[in-house]
């Protein structure tokens, strides 16, 4: 009962959020005519590779795996898009963030349930939908599906959300030093889809950069979960890409609190 009584002032933070991004019905519309044409246009990019290449197989993908990896990386991308940096960032600019801190609320927290409103809203307009055409076109492709495989990807799934939370708030913490973030999460965000898998499987990549780029919480957020829904990782693997999703959330979870314990001491307000 505490621990539901220490949750509901954070409640509102998801619902406003939730509530405000499924008000705007054209951006919903335009974002998701733009990610269809994303999708359709890596999905003509693979197959003019496999058309072109000597064999049905590159780096253990066969072209039906490469379009299921497709879909569920995308999917899984946008279900653990946490990115609560803008919202920190303008937070200093504006100086509401002095009304925030003075305010009994843990400011971590709040961010973290704010961030939920967002995965809500991905979960319920996008996820749900494109999870059930995947998991479709997968039985087709193959003639099974995997519930137990399905259930160890969606705590995958949970543990990317952690993992690119903090990793977004560590970022947005950045601000409080630096007031123009832009460029920053620029880079921020290009680093992310080149690492995580989501631009091209990590399996594509150089042998000595496979090695170190799955041990960053990067691949951990979306190549892990993806990699296991396809069936890639098994058994043991299953157990040391899990175990390293939660590593890498207590590193980043450590690494914010240290950040914030030393950036609110010299905070600087600019508006007000």
């Amino acid at each position: 009962m505490r621990e539901i009584k220490g949750i509901r002032p954070y409640l509102p933070f998801t619902r406003n959020v939730f509530q405000r991004l499924i008000s705007y019905k054209a951006n919903v519309i335009i974002f998701m005519i733009g990610d269809f044409f994303m999708l359709a246009v890596t999905y003509y990019l693979w197959k003019a590779i496999y058309g072109s290449a000597d064999g049905d197989i590159l780096n253990g993908f066969g072209f039906n795996e490469m379009i299921i990896y497709i879909f569920i990386s995308f999917i899984t991308s946008i279900m653990i898009s946490v990115d609560i940096s803008y919202d920190i960032s303008r937070e200093v600019k504006d100086g509401s963030i002095a009304i925030n801190l003075v305010r009994p609320l843990n400011y971590e927290r709040r961010m973290f349930f704010q961030g939920l409103g967002n995965v809500f809203y991905n979960f319920i307009v996008i996820f749900i939908g494109g999870f059930s055409i995947t998991t479709f076109l997968f039985y087709k492709f193959f003639g099974y599906v995997s519930l137990g495989g399905i259930l160890i990807y969606l705590l995958s799934v949970i543990m990317g959300i952690f993992i690119n939370f903090y990793y977004s708030y560590i970022f947005g913490l950045i601000s409080f030093k630096i007031t123009n973030m832009w460029g920053l999460s620029q880079i921020m965000q290009s680093v992310v889809n080149l690492l995580s898998g989501m631009l091209i499987p990590i399996a594509f990549f150089p042998g000595w950069a496979q090695a170190i780029t799955k041990l960053l919480p990067f691949s951990s957020s979306i190549y892990t979960p993806t990699m296991i829904y396809l069936g890639k990782i098994n058994g043991s693997e299953i157990l040391w890409a899990l175990g390293l999703q939660l590593f890498w959330i207590v590193i980043l979870m450590v690494v914010s609190k240290f950040m914030w314990k030393s950036l609110i001491k010299n905070l600087t307000i600019l508006g007000g």
